[in-house]
């Protein structure tokens, strides 16, 4: 067999197991997202420290030079939204996939709703900069607090969040535990 169709056939038996085990696809799903968000995050902590620490008159972030637009918030955000609707289906439909905790429970429901609004939030500003209205656009409640700070707040609520989700429900037990016990074979109905 030629190291390339050696590949191909372990790249498939690794999607093959993502999608018999669910606690694995969740894992993988779960861990990715919250690995996107801290670097979110990241990014609007580099704001914060641009304004205040730095005192510059912009605050781009790490990428915000390049990649500032609405639409791009809005897509990041509403990613984030999915891939969080799809790790709580995954839980809701393999009861007992992971370690089970009221609050980890709690918690990817509050995120759902959160992640929610924080998406209409860029909904409404994707309307405002297409209506023309200057940058930053201001959203629902930028209106009313400092759009920076504000979406600064959303997004630490929003990481803290996944962090207290992921650790109550310990997906890397399961998976760790399942990567010591073979896959059995999907059998035909």
């Amino acid at each position: 067999m030629s190291s390339s169709s050696s590949s191909s056939s372990s790249s498939s038996s690794s999607s093959s197991a993502l999608t018999r085990d669910p606690a694995l696809l969740g894992f993988v799903t779960f861990i990715v997202t919250l690995v996107i968000q801290a670097f979110h995050a990241s990014e609007h902590i580099m704001q914060m420290l641009q304004k205040y620490v730095w005192h510059l008159t912009r605050f781009p972030g790490l990428l915000g030079t390049w990649f500032d637009f609405e639409w791009i918030h809005l897509l990041m955000n509403l990613a984030i939204l999915l891939s969080l609707l799809a790790t709580w289906i995954l839980y809701t439909k393999n009861p007992g996939m992971w370690r089970d905790s009221a609050l980890a429970d709690a918690m990817l429901v509050f995120l759902l709703y959160f992640q929610g609004y924080h998406v209409l939030e860029h909904i409404f500003r994707v309307m405002e900069y297409l209506q023309g209205v200057l940058s930053p656009t201001p959203g629902i409640l930028g209106r009313i607090f400092p759009v920076l700070e504000f979406h600064f707040f959303l997004n630490a609520v929003l990481t803290t969040a996944m962090i207290v989700a992921f650790v109550g429900f310990q997906p890397w037990r399961v998976v760790t535990s399942r990567r010591s016990q073979p896959l059995q074979p999907r059998r035909a109905h």
